[in-house]
């Protein structure tokens, strides 16, 4: 693929981050900005803070308090996922913030490069989800050291027009529906694609699977293999197939279902009988943060967890926001169009909650021999 072709697909969403990156390396080129239309990963200024974020997250709609504040957003940089932002700042790259997943703070607390955060400086602290204070692993001897902003699910995206024997059917098997051969898609990552295979065989705890269950899980992944299309790095890549029709269905995250719906494409997001996979991310305070700039840090996470990011983040993104304020300010008939229940707590309880993985190494080097044909 020549050099201009991979930017322009980057440009168009059909090519995520790491791919670009990866294409450019074979062509023996680096890539030092990546500017995507408004999400343009900013110069460097000393007077901010540096935010190590999920694509889609840096957006100054979600912080905008602070952007009101400063005059501008804090110095963004984003990560594919959760295991290139350890490696590279256990490689030595500083950063004062850090939105990982909760299955990730209990590793990242163990390898001592997070620090307690101080919920006293937090205007919008006590209008947090309850039960989003306290999930196992991100308190720790009573200090917080996460910060719950974001939440949703992992589950089935699907065409109901092309598999309408699955609407009153749902379930992750459709995943390995051999009639579907070449029209499936699944993350490329340990969390999003090895765990929903764990799901679909049946293992008792998908995070902590037995001998046994990680040899079922192996086999249905292998089983799946040839029918999948591709894996998937960026959720923009599954949104355009599911459009096109190239893709019948594609585990996904709810903004997929959210943007899709609002172009009048026809799609349904499964409630699998398995269960569907809730996951909470949020922020960490890194322990090489700046102490000169812990104000503004603060200043940034309470922006963030605002009732306007909150509302900003269910209506455009579809995913649900830590605030429970600001829920009330979406009308049921928007939140019941998103996929939603009113009570959110409700929906918080209904998955397979996100844990800490055991085994992880010997969970990567499966899933890398299976995508490799061994």
């Amino acid at each position: 693929m020549k050099k201009e072709e991979i930017t322009e697909q980057l440009a168009t969403g059909r090519m995520s981050r790491r791919q670009f990156n990866k294409n450019l390396m074979a062509l023996g080129a680096t890539m030092v900005m990546m500017p995507m239309g408004s999400r343009m990963t900013q110069a460097a200024s000393e007077d901010h803070p540096t935010v190590f974020t999920w694509e889609g997250w840096e957006v100054p709609e979600l912080h905008a308090a602070y952007v009101k504040k400063y005059g501008s957003s804090p110095n963004i940089s984003i990560f594919a996922d959760e295991e290139e932002a350890f490696a590279k700042m256990r490689a030595g790259f500083r950063v004062d913030l850090t939105q990982p997943c909760t299955y990730k703070v209990p590793i990242w607390y163990d390898a001592g490069i997070i620090l307690p955060i101080d919920t006293n400086r937090l205007s919008n602290w006590p209008d947090i989800i309850p039960s989003l204070k306290n999930i196992p692993g991100t308190v720790i001897d009573g200090k917080q050291y996460f910060i719950p902003t974001d939440w949703g699910q992992t589950s089935v995206l699907y065409r109901p027009d092309l598999a309408p024997e699955y609407v009153n059917n749902e379930t992750w098997g459709i995943l390995w529906d051999p009639k579907y051969k070449g029209r499936l898609s699944m993350a490329d990552s340990l969390i999003d694609g090895v765990m929903v295979a764990a799901i679909y065989v049946g293992a008792k705890n998908p995070f902590n699977m037995t001998d046994a269950e990680m040899a079922k899980t192996r086999a249905a992944l292998k089983e799946q293999l040839p029918l999948i299309r591709f894996y998937w790095g960026s959720s923009s890549e599954i949104e355009q197939a599911l459009a096109s029709g190239e893709l019948v269905a594609a585990t996904a995250w709810n903004d997929g279902y959210a943007k899709l719906k609002s172009e009048g494409i026809n799609v349904k997001y499964m409630n699998p009988k398995e269960g569907a996979m809730t996951w909470v991310c949020g922020f960490c305070l890194m322990t090489d943060h700046n102490p000169a700039k812990l104000d503004r840090i603060y200043d940034y996470l309470d922006a963030y967890m605002s009732v306007e990011s909150g509302v900003y983040e269910i209506v455009e993104y579809g995913y649900g926001h830590g605030n429970a304020k600001a829920f009330d300010q979406v009308s049921p008939e928007k939140l019941k169009e998103l996929g939603f229940s009113t009570n959110a707590e409700e929906m918080l309880s209904s998955g397979i909650f996100q844990e800490p993985m055991a085994n992880e190494p010997a969970l990567q080097t499966m899933f890398e021999e299976v995508k490799a044909g061994l």
